[in-house]
């Protein structure tokens, strides 16, 4: 059966224009249900889409210097087809203009009317012969109205950055990067042999400098592509949310109660449960059906038999769980603005207003988990976004209204303290890109007052 990619590319960003689904689901979801194509065919959909989709500021902003009609003034289907086909002139070397502009008018033809045809054609024939001088920003003389508009970051996301992190080009470009995924290992003894088996299929990948047994890959498409994967011999967990498990200080053999408050879809609890097996105790729950059964599915697949999972609602009190938690860990709902170079739809749909309900959503939260927490007992707060109002000012108000003290990071995730790097703070440290090679990630420990 004949399969049309740059349709399927068309069909999914028109998805992800007109509605409300979130763009790695749906990324994930496609390479399944093409998984029969070869992997030069997925490496294609995946990245003109998720490019597409990661440039869209960028990719507006050149064709509306060629246009004589604005981008949002056009009907969705042809503002898809506009952008993932300018996608493919700017940045695919190897894709032939011809091809791409022939492809995008039989797309027009086919998803919408043979009367825009003509414009379709006449606008990327356009930005083919301009070539490089498309993209010029000479008249654009504000800074961060540049560094918006070259790494398509909504502007005002741009200024609170270089308010509250500074070095803001350098941090933009590794945010936006994309990125490999990141596996853990979860039987030592068959480390040598999984990384002889991954060498000798031709994959690339790289050992985590932080995390043991942790590996990061370029794309290979499916993950059950990756041997070892069908035999549950690693899991599929992003490098960040490795450190924030370890951040708890959980070891082998410990026999300890550990509340998992937020914790779809499993990785945390998984690699914390896993640690302690057979022993030890991990409560794990999040606020809906769907999401605890993306941890049950994680939970079953790696046979851990030390997990309870559950629905339930983080920012509501649930007096069975008042001072059961030797440690509690906290990955709490964010603005997502550390991982957009795996999320690109993140940016674009965050608002001030939406930031300010997070904020306080996350304050009920470790208000609540307070209360889990044992005397003496041990609590982490993570998120993956760098923003000061959902990670210092949220260190603030526990250490300000809750009964906990910083305590360091040092002795259970030593690597994150080695080589120059200066950290402001030993127990909450805030991760960039351009600095550690993680996502934008926080994580702050803290020891519950007796």
């Amino acid at each position: 059966m004949s399969v049309n990619v740059r349709e399927i590319i068309a069909k999914a960003l028109y998805e992800l224009e007109t509605g409300d689904t979130l763009s790695h689901y749906l990324i994930r979801d496609i390479l399944e249900k093409y998984d029969y194509l070869d992997d030069r065919d997925k490496a294609f959909i995946k990245r003109v889409t998720e490019g597409t989709l990661a440039r869209k500021l960028t990719l507006d902003y050149v064709l509306n210097g060629i246009s004589d009609k604005p981008v949002s003034k056009c009907k969705p289907i042809i503002r898809v087809i506009l952008r993932m086909s300018a996608y493919q002139l700017m940045y695919l070397d190897k894709v032939p203009a011809s091809a791409v502009c022939d492809e995008a008018v039989k797309l027009c033809e086919k998803l919408s009317r043979r009367e825009f045809c003509p414009f379709v054609n006449a606008v990327l024939r356009k930005l083919s012969a301009k070539g490089e001088e498309a993209f010029d920003l000479s008249g654009v003389e504000d800074r961060l109205t540049r560094l918006s508009i070259t790494y398509s970051v909504p502007l005002w996301i741009v200024n609170m950055l270089e308010k509250e992190q500074g070095d803001t080009e350098t941090l933009l470009k590794g945010l936006t990067e994309s990125r490999g995924i990141s596996v853990r290992i979860i039987d030592k003894a068959k480390e040598s042999q999984l990384v002889k088996s991954w060498t000798e299929a031709g994959l690339n990948f790289t050992e985590s400098k932080y995390v043991k047994g942790a590996y990061t890959f370029d794309f290979v498409g499916s993950p059950d592509r990756i041997p070892g994967f069908k035999e549950g011999f690693f899991i599929i967990q992003d490098e960040s949310s490795m450190l924030a498990a370890l951040a708890t200080g959980v070891k082998e053999g410990d026999d300890l109660t550990v509340l998992d408050m937020c914790a779809a879809p499993g990785g945390k609890t998984s690699f914390i449960a896993g640690l302690m097996n057979p022993k030890g105790h991990v409560l794990s729950f999040d606020v809906s059906k769907m999401k605890t059964s993306m941890i049950n599915e994680n939970i079953e697949r790696l046979g851990l038999t030390n997990v309870t999972v559950s629905v339930n609602d983080a920012s509501v009190l649930n007096e069975s769980l008042v001072e059961k938690g030797d440690v509690v860990l906290i990955d709490a709902p964010c603005s997502g603005l550390g991982v957009i170079g795996r999320k690109s739809d993140l940016r674009y749909n965050i608002s001030n207003e939406g930031m300010r309900d997070i904020c306080a959503l996350q304050k009920v939260i470790v208000s609540t988990a307070a209360n889990y927490v044992k005397p003496g007992g041990i609590l982490v707060y993570s998120t993956c976004t760098i923003h000061k109002a959902e990670n210092e000012k949220v260190v603030k108000y526990i250490t300000d209204n809750l009964p906990f003290g910083g305590d360091s990071l040092r002795p259970v995730i030593p690597e994150l303290f080695e080589g120059n790097i200066e950290r402001a703070s030993d127990y909450a440290l805030q991760l960039r890109p351009d600095r550690d090679g993680t996502d934008g990630f926080f994580i702050a420990r803290f020891k519950k007052k007796a």
